[in-house]
C-alpha cells in the first residue's frame, strides 16, 4: 500500500479512510488475505485510533474484510461463493435497472453509452483491461441511474464495486476472447435501449451478468487447480 493519502475537508476523515481503503483493495494494492493492523494505519494516516477503527468496521460490514477472532482484520478472500453471491444479486438488480430505465433513457444517456462503448473497445484493442473496466462500470451507470430507483442505485453501488474486484484480481488474466465478446453483448444491449426493448434488454442484461459470473468461476477454480501443481 505505496499510495500517499491526502486529507481533503470537510469530507468526514471516517468516509475518506474508507474510500482509500476500498480503492487499494479494489485495485489490488492490499491483496486477498493480507492484514490491516490499526497501528500501521494509524502512522500511515497521521490520525487517532477512532477513524481507523470505524473505517475497519464499514470495510467488514461492506464485505471486503473479515474479522478473525484474536488474529485481527484480513482482506477477504475472493472464493466462488463470493463470485456466485455477488453476480446472482447484481444479473436480478441491474436487469431489473434496464427494463425500469428503458422509458427514460434520453439521447444523451445513449450518447453517454456509444462513448462508453467506443471506449471500450479502444481499451480491448490496447489490452489496457483495467480501463477496460472503468468504462464498462461507466456504461452500466448510465442505464442504472436512468432507473430512476434511489434505493436500487444504493445497493447496486457496493455490489458493483466487488465485482469490479473480483474481475481486476481474476478476470485480467483471462483470455481476450472473454473481453470481445463482451463488447458484442454491450453492442447488443444498447441496441435495444435505442429500439425501447424493456424486456429484452431485461433478459439480456440477466444473460450477460451470468455469463460473467460462469467465467470469473471458470477462471478461479482453473487458477486454484494450477496452483496445487505446483
Amino acid at each position: 500500500m505505496d499510495k500517499e493519502f491526502i486529507p481533503q475537508y470537510p469530507v468526514s476523515l471516517v468516509d475518506q479512510i474508507t474510500e482509500f481503503l476500498s480503492n487499494e483493495v479494489i485495485e489490488g494494492r492490499l491483496k486477498s488475505g493480507q492484514r490491516l493492523v490499526e497501528n500501521g494505519l494509524q502512522r500511515k494516516f497521521g490520525v487517532s485510533r477512532a477513524p481507523i477503527r470505524e473505517s475497519l468496521r464499514i470495510l467488514e460490514n461492506n464485505g471486503l474484510l473479515v474479522n478473525i477472532p484474536r488474529k485481527g482484520r484480513f482482506v477477504r478472500k475472493i472464493d466462488e461463493k463470493s463470485i456466485e453471491e455477488n453476480f446472482l444479486i447484481r444479473a436480478s438488480l441491474e436487469s431489473l435497472a434496464a427494463r425500469l430505465a428503458t422509458p427514460n433513457m434520453r439521447p444523451d444517456d445513449i450518447e453517454g453509452m456509444e462513448v462508453g462503448l467506443s471506449h471500450m473497445t479502444q481499451a480491448l484493442r490496447e489490452k489496457d483491461f483495467k480501463s477496460y473496466f472503468k468504462y464498462h462500470y461507466d456504461f452500466h451507470d448510465v442505464f442504472i441511474y436512468a432507473s430512476k430507483m434511489d434505493t436500487l442505485i444504493r445497493i447496486l453501488e457496493n455490489v458493483r464495486r466487488h465485482a469490479i474486484w473480483i474481475r481486476i484480481v481474476y478476470l485480467s488474466g483471462s483470455i481476450q476472447k472473454y473481453f470481445k465478446d463482451t463488447t458484442d453483448v454491450h453492442r447488443e444491449i444498447l441496441d435495444l435501449f435505442i429500439k425501447k426493448d424493456s424486456h429484452g434488454v431485461e433478459a439480456l442484461v440477466k444473460r450477460h451478468i451470468l455469463a460473467a459470473m460462469e467465467e470469473a468461476s471458470q477462471f478461479l477454480k482453473s487458477s486454484n487447480e494450477e496452483g496445487l501443481k505446483r
